[in-house]
């Protein structure tokens, strides 16, 4: 935790958490809706790790961490990137909303100028750091929008607009030929047996006629 002049902070605007008030006292701030972030925001519409914000002096940074519904800086959506935050704009994760203030420093004109692009790199080698040697930070403030009664285990997506699917073409199996019935073939044989005794009748009655 470093001592800066400047004081970033965060108030939320609008519902759930109008009027909630966020101090950037960390380098590194992890959001999102698991205890392991140091802004804790349970919101249905919050990711697990959503996103973090790297502070240094005045310069305010907010780092998309690839979350569902997105992160934006003043109405612009940041998909795995990074922008600046400058005092008075607004960050947004997914549709929960706060709004960076900076105090004037009163040394400010003296202050050191490190740009961002350095103190990002910093950053990235304290995140190094904590990942070869992972500490649970303690939430310096969880939001809850008391939705739910237990903390939702995924991220809820917000409604799009569905796509028409093409259709499958069906095709129906041919119908299966019925098999002659037995009675046909049994009524054949007795033809063929009622024709062979009329033929040996008729022969034996040649034969008498004859003689």
């Amino acid at each position: 935790m470093s001592d800066n002049p400047h004081k970033p902070k965060l108030v939320f605007i609008g519902e759930p958490f109008d009027g909630r008030v966020y101090e950037l006292t960390l380098e590194r701030t992890g959001v999102g809706r698991g205890d392991h972030n140091a802004l804790v925001i349970h919101a249905p519409s919050v990711s697990l790790t959503h996103c973090e914000i790297l502070v240094h002096g005045p310069e305010v940074i907010v780092r998309d961490l690839g979350s569902a519904n997105g992160t934006f800086v003043n109405g612009t959506r940041l998909q795995n990137q990074q922008a600046q935050l400058k005092s008075g704009q607004l960050v947004g994760f997914g549709p929960v909303e706060a709004r960076l203030e900076l105090a004037v420093a009163a040394d400010d004109a003296t202050a050191k100028t490190i740009t961002a692009v350095l103190a990002h790199r910093q950053v990235l080698r304290d995140h190094l750091r904590e990942l070869n040697h992972p500490e649970r930070a303690d939430p310096s403030m969880t939001l809850d929008d008391g939705s739910h009664s237990s903390r939702p285990e995924r991220t809820s997506m917000l409604p799009k607009v569905p796509q028409r699917r093409k259709s499958v073409a069906t095709t129906t199996p041919p119908v299966a030929r019925s098999q002659p019935r037995r009675g046909s073939k049994r009524m054949a044989m007795v033809i063929a047996a009622a024709l062979a005794s009329g033929l040996v009748v008729l022969l034996w009655w040649w034969w008498w006629w004859r003689n």
